[in-house]
């Protein structure tokens, strides 16, 4: 019985242990981080900065699923670069989202296969990406280092 009593304990204990050394949610500015990767990147010239709307009307997401977001798309449509930052309010929105930029990921590649070689190339490099409420698509020349460096942010 002793000994009992002693190992719900130590479960316990151990729980509580674990509970506490959970870190909170690391809080993330997309329009500072998207700042930061549009002056990294090349992003902060001959841009266009989305609304909320935008993101309805271009992608078909919802405002009820954004906590927050930062997307800019280049001016010249010939060019496919593209950064769109989106923190969705809980995991299912999560996944809506990412749909949603999986579609408008997939219509960029469709739309400059057969007439914009390079571009096509470039955003071949790219994919849509979702870390926990997180997604994103980012699409630009230095996609590789732009990822990692947004990565980094949500660490």
């Amino acid at each position: 019985m002793m000994k009992r009593a002693i190992c719900v304990l130590m479960a316990v204990l151990a729980l509580m242990l674990s509970a506490c050394s959970q870190q909170p949610a690391k809080e993330v500015s997309l329009p500072q981080v998207m700042g930061d990767l549009a002056k990294a990147y090349g992003m902060d010239e001959g841009i266009l900065e989305l609304t909320e709307d935008d993101l309805l009307e271009l992608y078909g997401i919802e405002a009820a699923d954004v906590k927050q977001f930062a997307a800019r798309i280049r001016l010249e449509s010939i060019q496919a670069d593209e950064i769109v930052l989106i923190e969705a309010v809980d995991g299912k929105a999560a996944e809506r989202v990412k749909e949603m930029l999986d579609n408008r990921y997939q219509s960029k590649l469709n739309e400059t296969r057969d007439y914009l070689p390079d571009e096509f190339a470039k955003i071949e490099k790219c994919k849509v990406m979702q870390n926990g409420n997180f997604v994103s698509m980012i699409i630009c020349a230095e996609a590789e280092k732009a990822v990692n460096d947004y990565e980094k942010t949500l660490k």
